[in-house]
């Protein structure tokens, strides 16, 4: 999969910018608070329909506007797709593909497959587990499009069943069988997904983590909070063990007022050799390890869908040493479209040729 051409209108500080891009690997170099960051940030947001940065659209809207456009065409085995996504400050946004309106902005979900690196990436490595979760639920939902919606059933009837537990004020509250079954099933499905997810991400993970130059081993393995059923890939067979650990700790959440039980409490537990990685990681094996989870991401995307999707590297380069940064140039898949965002062209590998656009507040001038 190559970009070929990406256009954004009042997203962050741009009012407008058009680009027309070279296939291989691009960089865009320039001072910070220049937007280089904004245009790999705008390719992740039509692969993924969120934002690495930001929880809330609206932020993404440039200051005093209400409507910001994001334009990515792209071209795979011969086929040109163009996805366009309004985002808005209020109200509902529309989305378009081909130049025709869609009534489902889910349905522009796989035109653009991307696997992001940036900064914020640390926080899955050493943050709570919250950031791991995000981060394989984003490698689930570009494996398996579907799974953005069953992501957000679950979250509704997450949020439908913690209200009633606080109006419960600690007594059974009638209907929660209901909810029970409510969360149980997409929840079921999540979780046998994210069990396949971690299987198909740990194995090229662990091989990028030597090849960028890990010491040690990168491990990840699946840490739900409930029994995992013999046949991991059973979404039913996750079902009832959510049920059954809802039953188990009923007084638990009465007193409580809150769910404790499914996918929502799940972790992905990283290891560099036998120590966790959260508490033991030091700050450069911390980085490398969430560059070899999104190299992990990428292949397992390319191996599973069938799709290079664009590899988008983010100040990347900035806390490796000369010899690191080689390696993970050499380690860039051939064949992938990769941008990169840095704020001097003297940290990118040698091993890449690279198409050097220059990044000023006024636009982007590629180098002839």
């Amino acid at each position: 999969m190559r970009l070929t051409a990406l256009e954004l209108v009042n997203f962050r500080l741009w009012s407008e910018l058009r680009l027309s891009l070279p296939g291989g690997s691009t960089a865009f170099v320039g001072a910070n608070a220049t937007g280089k960051t904004s245009i790999l940030e705008a390719v992740w947001y039509a692969a993924t329909l969120g934002s690495h940065r930001a929880s809330a659209d609206a932020v993404l809207v440039r200051a005093g506007e209400s409507t910001a456009i994001v334009r990515a065409a792209v071209e795979h085995e011969g086929r040109s797709e163009l996805v366009e996504l309004e985002i808005v400050t209020h109200g509902r946004a529309r989305t378009k593909l081909g130049g025709a309106p869609i009534g489902r902005r889910r349905d522009a979900l796989g035109v653009v497959r991307a696997a992001l690196f940036a900064p914020e990436r640390l926080a899955v490595v050493r943050g709570d587990p919250g950031e791991r979760r995000r981060f394989i639920d984003e490698l689930l939902v570009q494996l398996h499009p579907r799974f953005y919606s069953v992501i957000r059933e679950y979250e509704r009837a997450l949020r439908q069943r913690n209200s009633l537990l606080r109006e419960a004020g600690g007594h059974a509250p009638t209907g929660l069988e209901a909810w029970d079954e409510a969360v149980a099933n997409p929840g079921g499905e999540l979780c046998a997904g994210r069990a396949d997810a971690i299987r198909a991400l740990a194995p090229p993970a662990a091989q990028a983590y030597r090849n960028v130059g890990g010491e040690s081993e990168l491990q990840a393995r699946y840490a739900p909070k409930v029994a995992a059923p013999a046949e991991q890939e059973d979404a039913e067979a996750w079902a009832r063990a959510i049920h059954e650990g809802l039953a188990a700790r009923r007084a638990d959440e009465l007193a409580r007022g809150t769910t404790l039980v499914g996918p929502h409490r799940d972790d992905v537990e990283l290891s560099i050799g036998e120590l966790p990685a959260r508490t033991h990681a030091s700050q450069g094996e911390a980085w490398l390890a969430a560059l070899a989870l999104v190299l992990g991401l990428h292949r397992a995307i390319a191996e599973r869908v069938g799709t290079q999707p664009v590899l988008l590297l983010d100040d990347a380069f900035s806390l490796l040493d000369p010899e690191r940064r080689e390696r993970l140039g050499r380690c860039m898949p051939d064949g992938t479209h990769v941008l990169v965002a840095a704020s001097d062209e003297r940290e990118l590998p040698t091993s890449q040729r690279w198409e050097l656009g220059r990044v000023t507040v006024a636009g982007v001038h590629f180098d002839d």
